[in-house]
């Protein structure tokens, strides 16, 4: 429990809040106690805010790496295969998707819960397509490894 979670206090004087275990207001400085009982104070919970977890700030985080990574490869791939094509791609998708990515840290952050859970679910989206294509290129690569394996312990090559 920290403090910020204590019932506040409202000075009777000036109306400022002050934590329930200051005894003096700490801008008029007008006791809040006289003894053992409260001066005539009004005793308020403070109010909570919603705090984002560290799960939000994870999943924005690895969406917009994802997301990067993806639009680069892409972006090789076209320079590879049609290098005419890729200043196009580089001032249509490339905003967009850092655009995209930044609404995705952003999203995950918010205090709005529907622009936290619409954020949280492209980023669930992201992470698991960006999760399962590197499992997918790490196959290739142990298939490709393995193959190179058999062709030297047969000799045939």
């Amino acid at each position: 429990m920290t403090r910020s979670d204590l019932p506040h206090v409202l000075c009777p004087e000036c109306g400022a809040e002050n934590n329930s275990f200051a005894n003096a207001c700490w801008i008029c400085r007008r006791p809040l106690y006289e003894g053992d009982e409260m001066v005539d104070a009004e005793l308020v919970m403070p109010v909570a805010t919603p705090r984002q977890g560290y799960l939000g700030s994870l999943f924005g985080i690895w969406a917009f790496i994802f997301l990067a990574l993806g639009a680069v490869i892409v972006g090789l791939g076209i320079y590879v295969d049609e290098p005419g094509i890729l200043l196009p791609y580089l001032i249509v998708v490339m905003p967009l998707s850092i655009g995209v990515g930044v609404l995705l840290l952003k999203g995950n952050q918010s205090e709005n819960p529907w622009l936290r859970g619409i954020a949280m679910s492209f980023s669930a989206l992201i992470i698991s397509i960006g999760a399962l294509v590197m499992l997918g290129i790490a196959l290739i690569i142990s298939l490709i490894v393995f193959c190179f394996m058999l062709i030297a312990a047969t000799g045939d090559y």
